[in-house]
């Protein structure tokens, strides 16, 4: 506004020059100057007021006491006019008048008027109109005060107080400012509270703050190329943003991701790790504990499915969590994951796989790694759980790839664990499900690095105990002497 200050001095100086000129000249029929003050006189010799009279180039304004006024806002009861210190009526440029008001809350100093070349000053009749001003956009209200701050579209009046960047339909700087916002602006909406500085985005062509219809929902916006999500009061939102009135707080379903702090766009086929939402993870929110997570190019997380990701296989929870470690799942052709996932973290819960698995067979054990790694693993691999190591094989081609390997050929595997005898005993009988058998007889006898014995004659461990097995391996005699 400072230079727009300038050229009104610049326009008010060619002025002065200009009435300095013809008051020289003033006839006794039109000007006259009476105590120091001028007036004018029609040609039947009456003194006018409240109209204006033109001297030279410049038009001035006499008014209710037939007085030139100087420094002054005319209103005429249909626009609004002003004449300078030297009574020239100003067009073509910005003053600053006096705010009778200043020092009431929210009222400025002074309040910014632009008068055209006709000298009349800009202001709406009805909502919001924006005129351009040195290619800049500027609103008036119906007073031909510009408009500044949080502007209401409909009345064309400026909306004040703690709430006004809440309903406000435009924004247009401070008082000594006006220009209507476009595109992104953070802006402080509660004075010196840094938690209240909202991103916000106005249409370039209009100049109208982005925002939902309602409370329910957020409206989604691609902004060179990224989606935006936007609240029904216009902030820009980050985090975890329900894209849905009512989203599954059971799953991650109806949640995208827009990325945090001054970027905002929405997560877009790739990956990320962050803190939960909190209504589908509140403990792990709570904990400020990070999960990895995947979106496809619709921005929608991945969730109770295995996907192929750069030509690894992955697998997420409900929750849309990457899973890593050791898992009994139930994983349908299409990748979908059933409910009732296992995580094998302790001795206990790999029997409780076992039991799934006995009574659906399309229940698989499958290893995605550790910690950040979370890709399938297959072949062999050394796992830990609950701090002990146990040997694994899991399939490499076909249907069966990624799956824990179950069978009774050259090693007892279940459920892709090799079952091994303890190093104490060297030798020992295992079941299918890979727990001891009781009487000894019955179960695959194997040795301690899981390989099992077949057509086996009177093995003996580290107690003295004879063995004898059949082709498959399985133990035919168990007795404390050698079997004649």
């Amino acid at each position: 506004m400072r230079k727009q200050t300038k050229l009104v001095a610049v326009l008010s100086a060619a002025a002065l020059l200009a009435v300095g000129a013809s008051m020289t000249s003033f006839a006794a029929t039109g000007w006259q100057e009476e105590n120091g003050e001028w007036v004018y006189y029609n040609k039947d010799g009456d003194q006018v007021t409240d109209t204006w009279a033109k001297s030279g180039d410049a038009w001035f304004y006499l008014n209710g006491d037939g007085v030139m006024a100087t420094d002054e806002l005319i209103d005429d009861g249909t626009n609004y006019y002003y004449v300078n210190s030297n009574g020239a009526m100003v067009a073509n440029g910005w003053v600053a008048v006096e705010n009778e008001n200043a020092g009431d809350t929210d009222e400025p100093d002074a309040y910014w008027y632009y008068f055209q070349a006709n000298g009349k000053a800009y202001k709406s009749t009805g909502s919001a109109s924006f005129k351009t001003i040195n290619g800049k956009q500027y609103a008036f209200d119906s007073e031909g005060k510009m408009l500044y701050g949080w502007v209401n579209k409909e009345d064309a009046t400026r909306i004040t107080g703690d709430d006004a960047w809440q309903s406000g339909d435009y924004y247009c700087g401070d008082e000594n400012d006006g220009a209507r916002a476009s595109g992104w602006m953070k802006l402080s909406v509660i004075k010196d509270d840094e938690d209240k500085n909202y991103w916000f985005y106005f249409n370039p062509s209009n100049g109208k703050k982005y925002a939902a219809d309602d409370a329910t929902k957020y409206a989604i916006k691609t902004i060179n190329s990224k989606k935006y999500a936007f609240n029904e009061n216009g902030v820009m939102q980050d985090g975890w943003t329900d894209s849905v009135s009512t989203p599954d707080t059971a799953t991650i379903s109806g949640y995208q991701y827009f990325n945090g702090g001054d970027e905002g766009w929405r997560l877009q086929k790739g990956w990320v790790k962050v803190v939960p939402e909190e209504n589908v993870n509140k403990s792990a929110y709570d904990d400020d504990s990070t999960k990895w997570y995947y979106a496809d190019g619709s921005g929608n997380v991945y969730y109770s499915v295995l996907k192929t990701i750069n030509n690894k296989k992955y697998a997420f929870n409900e929750k849309g969590e990457m899973m890593s470690g050791l898992w009994a799942l139930n994983i349908q052709s299409d990748g979908k994951i059933l409910p009732g996932m296992i995580e094998i973290d302790d001795a206990g819960k790999f029997d409780t796989a076992y039991a799934a698995y006995k009574k659906d067979k399309n229940i698989a054990v499958y290893y995605f790694g550790s910690g950040d790694d979370g890709s399938a693993k297959t072949g062999n691999q050394t796992i830990d759980v609950d701090g002990d190591n146990y040997s694994y094989t899991f399939g490499t081609t076909g249907v069966n790839k990624y799956k824990g390997t179950t069978e009774t050929k050259k090693t007892l595997l279940v459920l892709g664990r090799k079952i091994k005898a303890d190093k104490d005993y060297r030798y020992q009988s295992f079941g299918e499900d890979g727990k001891l058998v009781d009487g000894k007889v019955d179960g695959y006898l194997v040795n301690t690095s899981g390989s099992i014995m077949k057509k086996k004659t009177n093995l003996k461990d580290a107690d003295g105990m004879y063995y004898c097995t059949d082709a498959d391996g399985k133990v035919t005699y168990f007795g404390g002497e050698a079997k004649k």
